[in-house]
């Protein structure tokens, strides 16, 4: 008794099966009001005349009178099949087109119909988008190859078939759920067969062409290798090599912390940082016009939680970055808007460098001129915030100002902010400082005083606290054999008199940040004279005296 129920069990078990395979090969059609087999046979089938066994397959009764609402099981064999071409949807760069039989490469424009057997390679920093007759898209990044094997519709019923081969690089799939058994939609790449029926996500090849990554944002894709086959569920991916098996499903890294942008980027590469992702080995950085990234303007990857913005025109932007984990997978995306509002940009300062000190003469201001600038703003103030400008002038045209009518001595700022021919300003530049001093006096010594301890003395008037005093001495007036050569703080120096030498002696101040001031007028110094000779000669008189 209970072996026959197991083999009833299993009969009807196999029985089970074999209708769920003929029902996935039939298309189910509701009625609606209006519609009999005839005008169903003449819109969907390959042939009008298999409207009879439509009937007897359905049990139909009345095929010229149906009520909306009947289910109809049309055989998938019988629906009518036709080549239906792809369309490039969006272009930015280049890509190159090749028809099938042909090896003429073409530039590929937006609105062009890919056929049947057809391959598109694309350029660096390039990407499309190829919109299908279900209005599935599929992106094809830069550097990429791929080849349409079949682009066929099943008639009007919505159902479409589209396999593609990714012979070299990566793209991204936005499949429309399959409106049916023949909906179909199938990326082959040189190690891998990832089939799907309405989902999102992404495949790479490797640059040596022998592995490839799927991975898996929405839905679910059944990923085929060496005979083997795994499925992959959201949030998932999967590596296969060539030649082997699929690895077994591990998870996407999570998405990265990008905060919002708080205000309008204003400068060009400006840095964007995100607290680094556990386990990442690198991050890839996508700048796109439109949310879905369709295409992208930018792509980068950065071995850092952190990527410089790209010089791009003005306008209305999205940011989208991923980790990237040790074997290549991408995880999941982390995306926010910014506004770009950094151009014309400003011109770079030229001179005076930053914090320069001008002894005595006025700063005569050097800048580049910028390429999308047709004139300038300059603002000069006495403050670092810009409440006490000075001059505020926006109609410079040329790339250098002389501040000759500023008060000197005194310390200014500067900045610049480009602006267009039409009005536009840029975002104002970075701001930088100079100071203008009094030149300092040459140090005038005078040589003659004599210390307490016989020793001559040099002194000069005493200048600010700050500033020291270099002195030198040498025996001869070019200064090139030094006796002496030392700085020091105090406005005099006292040393020994010298029988038979002359010596020469001169002064500069050294202001506190290190320069130096002219030398003062070079003091000749004689020696003290020899009074033996006389002495002798004084004694002799006295001998012959005595």
């Amino acid at each position: 008794m209970l072996g026959r129920r197991i083999i009833a069990a299993t009969v009807l078990s196999v029985l089970s099966s074999f209708t769920s395979v003929a029902m996935a090969q039939d298309w189910i059609y509701t009625t609606t009001k209006g519609d009999n087999l005839w005008n169903l046979s003449e819109q969907y089938l390959d042939r009008v005349t298999r409207f009879e066994a439509l009937r007897k397959i359905n049990g139909i009764e009345n095929p010229k009178q149906m009520p909306p609402g009947i289910k109809l099981r049309i055989p998938l064999k019988w629906i009518r099949s036709n080549p239906v071409p792809a369309t490039v949807d969006e272009l930015l760069g280049d890509a190159q087109l090749q028809r099938a039989g042909t090896s003429e490469q073409l530039a590929l424009q937006h609105g062009d119909e890919v056929f049947l057997g057809d391959q598109i390679r694309t350029g660096g920093d390039s990407t499309l988008a190829i919109r299908f007759a279900d209005n599935s898209i599929l992106t094809l990044y830069a550097d990429s190859l791929i080849r349409f094997d079949h682009l066929s519709a099943h008639g009007k019923t919505g159902m479409v078939d589209s396999r593609l081969n990714l012979i070299q690089g990566r793209m991204d799939t936005r499949v429309t759920p399959a409106s049916g058994p023949g909906s179909r939609f199938e990326i082959q790449t040189p190690s891998a067969i990832s089939a799907v029926r309405g989902t999102e996500y992404r495949a790479l090849v490797g640059e040596d062409g022998k592995v490839s990554n799927i991975e898996v944002l929405h839905g679910k894709v059944k990923v085929s290798g060496a005979g083997k086959h795994t499925l992959v569920k959201r949030g998932f991916g999967t590596q296969v090599a060539e030649g082997k098996a699929p690895i077994k499903p591990r998870k996407l890294l999570p998405p990265p912390g990008l905060t919002a942008f708080d205000a309008p980027v204003r400068n060009v590469s400006q840095l964007v940082s995100w607290p680094a992702v556990d386990k990442a080995e690198a991050y890839r950085a996508e700048v796109s016009a439109d949310a879905d990234f369709d295409v992208v303007q930018w792509s980068r990857i950065s071995e850092y939680a952190k990527i410089a913005l790209p010089d791009i025109a003005d306008g209305e932007y999205y940011l989208r970055v991923r980790a990237i984990d040790a074997l290549g997978l991408e995880g999941l995306n982390s995306v926010q808007p910014f506004v770009l509002d950094a151009h014309p940009q400003p011109p770079l300062q030229l001179q005076p460098v930053p914090e320069q000190v001008l002894r005595g003469d006025t700063a005569v201001l050097q800048w580049t001129a910028s390429a999308d600038a047709a004139r300038y703003r300059l603002e000069i103030a006495t403050d670092e915030a810009f409440t006490q400008l000075v001059i505020d002038q926006d109609d410079i045209t040329g790339s250098r100002f002389d501040t000759a009518d500023l008060p000197v001595p005194g310390e200014y700022y500067w900045r610049l902010t480009s602006i267009t021919a039409s009005g536009e300003q840029g975002p104002v530049g970075i701001s930088r400082s100079w100071q203008v001093k009094p030149a300092p006096e040459k140090v005038e010594a005078a040589v003659g005083a004599v210390s307490e301890d016989g020793k001559l003395v040099a002194s000069w008037r005493a200048g600010s606290a700050e500033q020291q005093y270099q002195v030198q001495m040498a025996t001869d007036e070019n200064f090139e054999d030094l006796l002496l050569d030392q700085l020091q703080d105090e406005a005099r120096i006292s040393f020994d008199a010298v029988e038979g030498q002359v010596r020469y002696l001169r002064v500069r101040s050294v202001e506190s940040d290190g320069y130096q001031g002219p030398w003062g007028t070079v003091q000749r110094i004689l020696p003290i004279p020899d009074y033996t000779p006389l002495w002798l000669s004084g004694a002799a008189m006295l001998l012959l005296i005595l």
